[in-house]
């Protein structure tokens, strides 16, 4: 028999879904309270406010980019090119998942919240920031580990090559968003692969590449 979900519990997982579908400034209170089925004094029992919410579901979502980069990143039995692999395409299989959900794609949710809430919320700002640093710090340990084995292109530096990865992964799922296609991600897994890594070490990308 599966854990009753407390109320505090269906309105943040409400909230983190319509969040990333609909915008923060796009959901209201009542969406949320009808949607979770509890009252608007349940709500403001447990949460003073949206934004408040929203911080809690920036939180949750943080949680969940920490345990998949404990599972691949932080791996120490995984060659580390491998671990990169992995930890992107764990996060492509999850949006996937969530993309076959309701047949549009949602794109990133940190990247929505950053591009609808940076200029207007401080505290939302600061969330999205410390994510994108906590992923950074992970995934250059990573790279540095590659590049110290010689597996990228010499010309290229550790610290280059982790903003090259985010900042392009970022915008591929911006592209997906717009196109409601994962072929931009896809192709971008492959194109990174061809530019960073040296043709002898693309092996061990294999197992993470998309389906043909």
């Amino acid at each position: 028999m599966s854990a009753r979900v407390s109320n505090r519990d269906k309105i943040v997982e409400t909230a983190t879904e319509f969040f990333h579908f609909y915008g923060y400034d796009g959901t209201s209170i009542d969406m949320l309270i009808k949607a979770a089925g509890v009252s608007k004094s349940n709500f403001y029992y447990y949460f003073e406010g949206k934004e408040e919410l929203g911080l809690e579901v920036m939180e949750r979502v943080t949680a969940f980019y920490r345990g998949l980069m404990s599972e691949t990143l932080l791996r120490e039995d995984f060659h580390p090119l491998k671990r990169l692999g992995a930890y992107y395409r764990a996060i492509i299989d999850h949006q996937r998942d969530e993309f076959l959900k309701s047949t549009k794609y949602q794109g990133s949710f940190f990247g929505n919240i950053a591009l609808e809430q940076s200029v207007k919320n401080e505290k939302f700002r600061s969330a999205v920031e410390n994510h994108f640093r906590e992923c950074k710090i992970s995934v250059e340990a990573c790279v540095r580990e590659c590049w110290e084995q010689g597996i990228f292109h010499d010309n290229l530096e550790s610290e280059q090559i982790t903003d090259f990865v985010l900042t392009q992964f970022e915008g591929a799922m911006l592209m997906a968003k717009l196109r409601n296609s994962f072929d931009p991600i896809e192709d971008l897994f492959q194109q990174v692969s061809r530019l960073v890594v040296k043709e002898k070490w693309r092996f061990l990308l294999d197992e993470y590449a998309p389906n043909p």
